[in-house]
């Protein structure tokens, strides 16, 4: 839990030092403090044992690595098997793993949401994997690896004529287009660094094992899934 809460610490403050403007003229954010040792024994309270979710949660969240995540399932007669987006995956799976005991209730979206992100480094999960691809491969399907990426979402701005102003100022007008000017510069810079953090990580991906579902679909399929390795 120590090490877990050090490396979320660390991811969200890569994604401050990343967003941040590099402006001079503006005072540098303080760094988040990372938690002690101490702190998160203090803060621990250990769960009562529960057998059935401690089996039940963990195939769900594998699940979701498998169905979402970007990756693809393909069925049999060669279609794709789309159970929902990222929350309606977790939607779908919590759904279905409490056997319509509450018709209803609908699936919480986020149970499942993000897989095993949070859990992944506590143990080698390839077994579940490889329980759900020989599953899979029973049914004639296969399975399609994305290597994970992020991506910018821009959101444009009314087209002009779209909303009527009652008066017209000539200021204004230029002013609307140097903002609109300057985020688009600044957009462009985004996605060149994401990018770059995008291509960064394919190639330490390289430099490391396989992950956990890759390692699993070779040992049920005996080779590689399309799209590993990431190009």
């Amino acid at each position: 839990m120590f090490k877990e809460s050090v490396q979320l610490q660390r991811n969200v403050q890569a994604l401050r030092d990343a967003w941040r403007p590099r402006d001079a003229s503006r005072p540098d954010v303080a760094p988040l403090a990372e938690p002690t040792l101490e702190q998160i024994r203090s803060e621990h309270r250990p769960d009562p044992a529960k057998p059935h979710d401690e089996v039940t949660d963990p195939v769900g969240l594998c699940l979701w690595d498998v169905f979402s995540d970007n990756h693809e399932v393909i069925a049999a007669d060669g279609r794709s098997v789309d159970i929902g987006s990222f929350r309606g995956a977790s939607a779908f799976l919590d759904e279905h793993l409490t056997g319509g005991q509450d018709s209803g209730r609908e699936g919480d979206y986020m149970r499942f949401y993000l897989g095993t992100v949070w859990i992944a480094r506590r143990a080698d999960l390839t077994p579940f994997y490889a329980m759900i691809f020989r599953r899979l491969r029973s049914l004639g399907a296969d399975w399609v690896y994305h290597f994970p990426e992020l991506y910018v979402t821009e959101l444009a701005a009314s087209e002009p004529g779209t909303a009527q102003s009652t008066s017209y100022s000539v200021s204004q007008s230029a002013a609307a287009e140097l903002s609109a000017q300057q985020r688009q510069a600044g957009s462009t810079r985004l996605c060149a660094q994401i990018e770059k953090m995008n291509a960064s990580a394919r190639e330490e991906a390289m430099d490391e094992q396989p992950p956990a579902t890759v390692r699993a679909y070779r040992q049920v399929y005996g080779r590689d899934p399309r799209g590993w390795p990431p190009a």
